[in-house]
């Protein structure tokens, strides 16, 4: 058989299975989930890069999201089935640094996600909690490791080992700062505030049910010591707290989000002394956001949409319906994520979230372009395409035209070419994405908060 009729024969098989993959499906979710993004990085050192992290992998641009390429996750160690969303933080110098979350230590790429490396150092058998990278000195990093011990508690039982590490070299190399964090309760989130390099927050939660409490912790010495300030949480509602961002100018204001089956917004002025709620949502708050300046405040979910205050009265006003899952600003735009319910995954506003346009549809974009033996391209290309063929009989890897998958499964293809393996692998692979995985109603789990802080 000649290599054109292959290649139709091959997209004609794919396209017959997804349209029987629809029919056997109650609905089609890509890693268990509708397909959309939650996450949302703008590069400190380069005004045309933008990473984007969805439920089928991480995109990538370097125009400012007039185009995008495709990197699976499965070059992090999360496999394509597992129910994981990587925390990722983006460096100066055009490095990400990615925690798996289901595994221990960072995934540290230095050439934005074609080589990775795992992070050299304490953190190598660490399970890293949350990270972020300090907004004052872009090339600097903090994570926060918290894992349960039966030893790590008061007197020698049980409970949670939790030390800050830092990287001064985009994530290579890492050591810890400060004391631990108190043992007696879950660290969630950690923030570093912008105008001042020493002053550290971390949230947490201890007990469950009505007798769960939550906590702020401060530390105004990079970790030397740490201050409790008490979080009150309706117990009946709500499960825990996480940092949304540290305001740019004044260190001792904070925002805070509560999370559960109703959220609030609560904000501190004086470092946890005391806390007003100034938003409360009937479903979570999955997105917040603060100007360059701080001047201006964003939130909202999937459910409510998008809410918008000035810093001064923090009095918002619901401007849009669009389905929030994160949101980020960059100069005078805000970006959001979301989900082709609302007309695109990424998108932006100039008008304070009154419209956005679509910088990104649910479109199958083409393998991040990296060398044949990068990581990303024999994992991700030969992975995807492996996928494929497993459906496909007489699938021997060969070029292939990519097929056009119908709009139900939740991924199209965007213009047809002959591909290489990785290419083809990756093209395809991701133009499946929510049929080829397993259909489920179940959330994968992620840090609720992680998708939409400063990045």
């Amino acid at each position: 058989m000649d290599n054109v009729l292959l290649r139709v024969r091959i997209a004609n098989l794919a396209a017959a299975l997804a349209a029987a993959l629809l029919l056997t499906t109650p609905a089609a979710f890509a890693n268990g989930r509708f397909p959309a993004s939650n996450q949302l990085l703008f590069s400190p050192g380069d005004a045309n890069l933008v990473v984007l992290r969805a439920t089928f992998g991480i995109v990538i641009s370097h125009d400012g999201g007039a185009t995008w390429r495709w990197l699976c996750e499965d070059v992090l160690g999360v496999a394509s089935s597992a129910t994981v969303d990587p925390l990722l933080g983006l460096t100066a110098s055009g490095g990400i640094v990615a925690a798996p979350l289901l595994t221990n230590g960072l995934a540290v790429s230095s050439d934005t996600g074609c080589n990775w490396s795992t992070a050299r150092g304490p953190l190598a058998d660490q399970l890293i909690k949350d990270l972020a990278v300090r907004r004052e000195a872009p090339n600097l990093v903090v994570a926060l490791a918290s894992a349960y011990s039966q030893d790590a508690g008061p007197e020698g039982g049980p409970g949670y080992a939790q030390q800050v590490y830092q990287s001064i070299n985009d994530g290579a190399d890492w050591s810890a700062i400060g004391i631990p964090v108190d043992s007696t309760a879950l660290a969630t989130t950690i923030e570093v505030a912008p105008s001042d390099p020493a002053r550290l927050y971390v949230s947490a939660v201890r007990g469950t049910d009505a007798g769960r409490t939550a906590s702020l912790f401060v530390s105004m010495s990079a970790g030397a010591d740490w201050i409790e300030r008490p979080v009150v949480l309706d117990t009946a509602n709500e499960t825990a707290i996480y940092i949304a961002a540290v305001d740019p100018a004044r260190a001792d204001r904070v925002y805070v989000r509560t999370a559960g089956r109703t959220s609030r917004l609560l904000v501190t002025s004086d470092a946890g002394l005391t806390f007003a709620e100034v938003l409360k949502l009937g479903g979570p708050m999955l997105g917040f956001a603060l100007s360059p300046d701080g001047s201006k405040v964003y939130a909202g979910g999937v459910e409510q949409g998008l809410f918008v205050a000035t810093r001064d009265s923090l009095s918002f006003q619901n401007t849009s319906s669009v389905h929030v899952q994160c949101l980020a600003t960059r100069g005078a735009e805000l970006w959001a994520c979301s989900d082709e319910a609302s007309g695109f995954i990424a998108g932006v506003s100039t008008d304070d979230g009154a419209t956005f346009k679509s910088k990104l549809h649910l479109v199958a974009q083409p393998l991040i372009a990296c060398s044949a033996d990068a990581a990303a391209t024999v994992q991700c290309g030969g992975a995807s395409l492996r996928a494929l063929c497993q459906l496909l009989p007489g699938c021997d890897g060969g070029a292939a035209r990519a097929p056009v998958a119908t709009g139900s499964c939740g991924c199209s293809v965007s213009g047809q070419s002959s591909l290489g393996l990785a290419a083809a692998g990756a093209f395809i692979g991701l133009a499946l994405c929510a049929c080829l995985r397993r259909a489920s109603h179940r959330q994968r789990f992620s840090t609720p908060w992680r998708g939409s802080k400063r990045r």
